[in-house]
């Protein structure tokens, strides 16, 4: 990249930085007139579509991303994070998995595929897979609430709140009313 490419795309991050999405997206672009395909500036268009909550031109860009490069877990999570907040959980479910298969040990994209199982209503599925990850992260306190929630929701009310009280603290039965009380 020549110097004055570099002067823009340092100019569009500080702009980036400063939350002028806005600007910062213009000078990026400046960047993509030279090379269409500058990763680096595509990615931070993204990110600021994503800040300003336009989800669907960070979509745009995060998916230019993930094609260049579609084994770059970045851009994979980033892609799927934009279609959960779209509700797109069908689009959003293949790239959770293939995240997971590149880097198991994530814990919000495994949050994110529990939510987005529960959502699409394979809550067997969802059963399975929080318990396959509780032997990995036995004391997530987010990972048992899903996996207690889930439960109740499959009518195994005994067991889910055994996880909610491992997540949440105690849980006191009186007079047909549950209380949970914090540690």
């Amino acid at each position: 990249m020549d110097k004055n490419l570099i002067k823009e795309f340092e100019l569009a991050e500080k702009l980036m930085s400063e939350k002028q999405y806005e600007e910062s997206i213009l000078h990026f672009k400046k960047v993509l007139e030279y090379n269409p395909n500058q990763i680096p500036a595509l990615y931070n268009i993204g990110l600021c579509h994503e800040f300003s909550k336009q989800f669907r031109e960070a979509e745009f860009y995060y998916d230019k991303c993930h094609s260049l490069k579609p084994n770059e877990v970045r851009f994979i999570n980033n892609l799927s994070t934009v279609y959960l907040l779209q509700k797109k959980f069908n689009q959003a479910l293949p790239l959770l998995e293939k995240s997971l298969k590149i880097n198991g040990n994530q814990l919000v994209i495994i949050h994110h595929t529990i939510m987005c199982l529960i959502d699409l209503n394979k809550r067997e599925e969802a059963e399975k897979f929080s318990h396959k990850k509780l032997k990995e992260f036995k004391d997530d306190v987010l990972l048992n609430k899903l996996h207690a929630r889930n439960l109740m929701s499959l009518n195994k009310h005994k067991e889910g709140l055994d996880y909610m009280k491992k997540a949440t603290g105690f849980i006191e039965f009186d007079e047909g009313n549950i209380d949970i009380i914090q540690n």
